[in-house]
């Protein structure tokens, strides 16, 4: 019975063939218990951009204690989700080199995620940049923008907001050619104070209002959401423009 309520809620949030998506999720908001229901969830979503769509998902290295990045190795974290393990088993995978916001992905447009700049997590160049470029789709299956709305921290970035300051990482990334792992730095636009809170939810609410096309689908536990990353870039740079602590719960 499940099974088509999910091809509704998939079908309702937008995603449609050929279509290239960034996926954040969370999928304990589906309220269901099957084993096996990662695996059936992603090949919906396999299923529904075709053979010529692309699926990106978040893989982030967080943590004083990771400082080390293999590609070959799952970090977990709070933004480690059953949906993201199922979909790093898939045979042809792609990751991106960014030792700290790094991206899985399958699909005929996800090639830039070899080639993206390896030591900015956001700002030019980043995988970010190429969401935009590459016109993503963003889908926070099950999972409100406060826990996967991660592009708004890029728009930070490119917006240069007084809140926060570009400092370096030190990680240790392993090589996959030398056999080692080599110290690299990591630029990454930080929190100036660990007292800044967000309301990121409430922002995508002043999205709508603006004028945006958000998509947003009630579950058992939760939302799902769907914006197009280059309507998400374009209406949040027009709210941060006449306020750039916007994001910020005041």
């Amino acid at each position: 019975m499940y099974k088509k309520k999910i091809i509704k809620h998939l079908k309702y949030l937008d995603i449609k063939k050929n279509d290239n998506i960034l996926v954040y999720s969370k999928i304990s908001s589906f309220g269901i218990s099957k084993k096996n229901f990662p695996k059936f969830l992603l090949s919906c979503l396999i299923e529904r951009v075709g053979k010529d769509g692309s699926i990106v998902m978040p893989l982030y290295t967080f943590g004083k204690k990771n400082n080390t990045y293999d590609k070959n190795i799952i970090y977990k974290n709070s933004m480690t989700g059953l949906l993201n393990i199922e979909f790093f088993k898939k045979k042809g995978i792609v990751r991106s080199n960014c030792p700290i916001h790094s991206h899985i992905g399958l699909g005929k447009n996800i090639n830039f995620l070899n080639n993206s700049n390896a030591k900015y997590s956001f700002g030019n160049k980043s995988d970010f940049y190429y969401f935009y470029k590459r016109n993503f789709k963003l889908i926070l299956l099950g999972c409100s923008p406060q826990e996967g709305a991660t592009y708004l921290h890029h728009l930070e970035a490119l917006k240069k907001v007084n809140y926060r300051k570009w400092i370096k990482i030190k990680k240790m990334v392993y090589n996959n050619e030398l056999n080692k792992f080599e110290n690299t730095y990591v630029n990454f636009f930080a929190l100036k104070q660990k007292n800044v809170k967000y309301d990121l939810t409430n922002f995508f609410n002043q999205l709508i209002k603006v004028g945006a096309n958000l998509k947003i689908c009630n579950l058992k536990y939760g939302k799902s959401y769907s914006i197009l990353i280059k309507d998400l870039h374009k209406y949040s740079l027009k709210i941060l423009k006449k306020n750039s602590r916007a994001l910020l719960d005041r």
